[in-house]
C-alpha cells in the first residue's frame, strides 16, 4: 500500500504541499497477502527457471553424447577398415611368399634325390627349378655351398663365382638348424644392377644334420609397392612390411630413407606374435605422425603387415561435423538463456504492473490511504479477532468541518490539498502495526485501533482533533476561522452475535452529535 507525506509552508497566505509514497502504513492484510503471492510466484518463477535451466543443459548434453557417439562410430569403423585391409594383404602376400618358399622347399628335397651328383648341369638346371622361378618378381634361384659360393643357378646363364658367406640370409641358417623360411634384410642385388631386394632362403643339411649350404631366392620389393600401388588410403596412412624384429623391408608411401629401416616394436610385442593380430595408437614412424596401427602376422612366414591410419584424417569427417553441431547447439542454448532472461524480465514487469493494480485497488487515490474496500477487509478481520481474544475494538470516525463551503470557497484544488493533510496526521496517530488509517469517503475518515480501551481511543481522537488545529489552515467560514474536524470514537467488545457493521454506525453516530454540539470536539458513542 502506498501513503503520503506531507511538508506544509507558508508564505504569501498560500499553503503548500509535498507528498512522496511510504509503505510504512500498509494494512496487514495487505502485506500477508503480498507475501504470501510473491512466495508463490517466486517459488513458480524457480521451476519455470529450474526447468529452462534444464532444458538448456539437456540440449548440451544431448549434444555431446550424439558426438561422443559419432566418435566412437567414427573410430570403430576406421579400426574395422584397417583391420579388413591388413587381413586382405596378408593373405594375398602369404600366398604369394607360401608359393616362393614351396620352390625351395622343392629344390632342397630334390638335392637329397640319390645320384644328383652325377647329373650334367642342364639337366640338373631343369630338375631343380620348376617354372615358379621364373615368376615376375622372383629374381633367381640359387644354391650355396657350405661356404656361401653358388653351386646352381635357376638363371639360363650359369652362375658367376660368387660369394654370399656375408650376407644375413647365409649366416643365419649355418649358425642355427631350426630357422625355416627366412626374410633377410633389404637389400642392393648385385646381380639387378643395385634393384631393391629381400631374400627368401632355407638350409640345406646333409642326412647327419650337418650345415651343407642355403638354397635362395631373391624378392624384388617392387612386388609390395606395385600391390599397394592401387589402395586408395589417406595422404598420411601408411602400410608397412616389416620382420618380427622389426626391420622394415617395404613401406608405403614410399621413401628411401624407409630402406632397411628398423622401427621400435611395442614392448609387448612378443604378446602380439602369440595372438597373430594387434591394435593400438601411437607413433612408431619417424614422421611423429599419430596413427591408429593395426597389425598381423603373415601366415607362414616371419612378417608383419601393418596399416596405419593418421588419427587426424580418420576423426577429420567427424571434427567437421563437431564445428556444425557446436555452434548449432551453442546457439539452441544462447537461444533459451535468453528466453529464459526475456521471461524473467517479462515476469518482473507483470509482477510490477500487478502490485500497481493491486494497489491501486487498495489505495485511495487521492490521499494515498487505504480505501473504503480496505478498510471493510481490516474490520471484518480484527472484528473476529477481538471476538476470539476478548479484546477491546475501537474506531475513529472523523469529518472535516464544513468541507463543502471550503471547497466552495477556495476551490476543490485546496479542498485535495486539505484531505491529503489531514490523511497524513492520521497515519502519524496510527502508529501501531495493526493500526489503520483509512479513507471512507468524501471529507470522512476512519481510525480502526484494535486491542484498544475507549479510554485511550480518545486520547488519540483529541490528539488528532488539536494536530489539525494546528495546521492553522484557513477557513473563513468555519468557527474560529480555521479548519477543524468532528471524531466518533466508538468502541466494542464483540459477542458472539454480534456484527462489525454496529462499531461502524455507533461511531457514525458520535461524529454526528459531535457536531450537532458545535464541532471541532470528540464525542465517545
Amino acid at each position: 500500500m502506498a501513503g503520503v507525506i506531507l511538508r506544509q509552508a507558508r508564505g504569501n497566505g498560500i499553503i503548500l504541499f509535498e507528498y512522496r509514497q511510504d509503505s510504512r502504513h500498509d494494512t496487514p492484510t495487505a502485506v500477508a497477502k503480498e507475501r504470501r503471492i510473491v512466495k508463490s510466484r517466486g517459488f513458480l518463477h524457480r521451476v519455470l527457471y529450474a526447468l529452462a535451466g534444464l532444458v538448456a543443459i539437456g540440449i548440451c548434453a544431448a549434444a555431446v553424447a550424439l558426438l561422443w557417439v559419432d566418435r566412437r562410430v567414427t573410430w570403430a569403423s576406421a579400426y574395422t577398415a584397417a583391420r579388413n585391409l591388413t587381413g586382405v594383404l596378408a593373405a594375398d602376400i602369404g600366398r604369394t611368399l607360401g608359393v616362393y618358399d614351396l620352390s625351395l622347399q622343392g629344390v632342397v628335397e630334390r638335392l637329397r634325390e640319390p645320384g644328383i651328383d652325377q647329373v650334367d648341369g642342364e639337366t640338373l638346371q631343369r630338375f631343380l627349378f620348376d617354372r615358379s622361378s621364373s615368376a615376375e618378381y622372383l629374381g633367381a634361384i640359387g644354391v650355396l655351398d657350405k661356404d656361401g659360393n653358388v653351386l646352381y643357378g635357376s638363371a639360363a646363364v650359369p652362375p658367376s663365382p660368387i660369394n654370399f658367406a656375408d650376407r644375413d640370409f647365409f649366416q643365419v641358417h649355418r649358425d642355427a638348424d631350426d630357422v625355416g623360411m627366412y626374410v633377410s634384410r633389404p637389400y642392393h642385388s648385385r646381380l639387378r644392377g643395385g634393384d631393391e631386394s629381400t631374400a627368401i632362403s632355407r638350409r640345406i643339411s646333409h642326412p647327419d644334420g650337418s650345415f651343407a649350404g642355403v638354397v635362395v631366392g631373391s624378392l624384388r620389393l617392387a612386388y609390395f609397392r606395385d600391390r599397394f600401388a592401387g589402395l586408395s588410403i589417406g595422404e598420411r596412412d601408411a602400410i608397412t612390411i616389416f620382420r618380427n624384429d622389426g626391420v622394415v623391408l617395404v613401406r608405403n608411401p614410399y621413401s628411401r630413407s624407409d630402406f632397411d629401416l628398423e622401427i621400435d616394436v611395442p614392448q609387448d610385442f612378443q604378446q602380439f606374435l602369440i595372438r597373430r593380430e594387434s591394435t593400438f595408437v601411437g607413433m612408431l614412424a619417424p614422421d611423429g605422425v599419430n596413427r591408429l596401427y593395426t597389425f598381423q602376422s603373415i601366415k607362414g612366414t616371419p612378417l608383419v603387415i601393418g596399416v596405419a591410419l593418421a588419427v587426424d584424417e580418420v576423426l577429420e569427417p567427424w571434427v567437421r561435423r563437431v564445428a556444425l553441431v557446436v555452434p548449432v547447439t551453442l546457439a539452441l542454448f544462447l537461444s533459451v538463456m535468453a528466453q529464459i532472461v526475456l521471461f524473467r524480465r517479462e515476469m518482473r514487469l507483470r509482477q510490477a504492473f500487478e502490485a500497481q493494480l493491486q494497489t491501486q485497488a487498495q489505495t485511495d487515490g487521492l490521499t494515498g490511504m487505504p480505501n473504503r474496500r480496505t478498510f471493510d477487509e481490516a474490520l471484518a478481520r480484527e472484528w473476529q479477532s477481538a471476538r476470539r481474544d476478548e479484546q477491546p475494538l475501537s474506531l475513529l470516525f472523523l469529518d472535516a468541518d464544513r468541507f463543502k463551503l471550503y471547497n466552495d470557497r477556495y476551490g476543490h484544488q485546496e479542498g485535495d490539498e486539505l484531505l491529503k493533510a489531514l490523511a497524513l496526521i492520521l497515519k502519524k496517530n496510527a502508529r501501531r502495526p495493526r493500526d489503520l488509517a483509512a479513507r471512507y469517503g468524501g471529507e470522512e475518515f476512519v481510525v480502526l485501533l484494535p486491542n484498544t480501551s475507549r479510554r485511550r481511543a480518545m486520547g488519540i481522537a483529541e490528539t488528532i482533533r488539536r494536530a489539525v488545529v494546528e495546521l492553522h489552515v484557513p477557513h473563513q467560514d468555519n468557527d474560529g476561522g480555521i479548519v477543524t474536524i468532528s471524531i466518533g470514537v466508538a468502541t466494542v467488545n464483540p459477542a458472539a452475535d454480534g456484527d462489525a457493521s454496529s462499531l461502524v454506525e455507533a461511531a457514525d453516530a458520535a461524529v454526528y452529535q459531535a457536531k450537532k454540539a458545535g464541532r471541532n470536539r470528540v464525542v465517545a458513542a
